[in-house]
């Protein structure tokens, strides 16, 4: 696995994450490995899932109105 140094971390920044580590008994490492794991960009193939799902969605609106149906409604 890929190792990363990161400088210049504020300490207040530093300190929560050392806290919230604390909280859920883990180290710092591991609650920065989470983070990070939480925030990674989708892969491709979860873009395209997600977009199947919302499409899947928006399939039950109901079409639009036709010419005639507006001008019905406007009588």
């Amino acid at each position: 696995m890929a190792q990363i140094l990161v400088r210049n971390i504020p300490d207040e920044t530093l300190n929560v994450y050392r806290e919230r580590a604390k909280r859920n008994g883990i180290s710092l490492e591991q609650e920065i490995r989470n983070l990070l794991e939480k925030n990674r960009p989708f892969t491709p193939e979860e873009r395209v899932a997600i977009s199947e799902y919302f499409h899947s969605k928006t399939l039950k609106v109901s079409p639009q109105l036709t010419l005639d149906e507006i001008r019905e409604g406007l009588e």
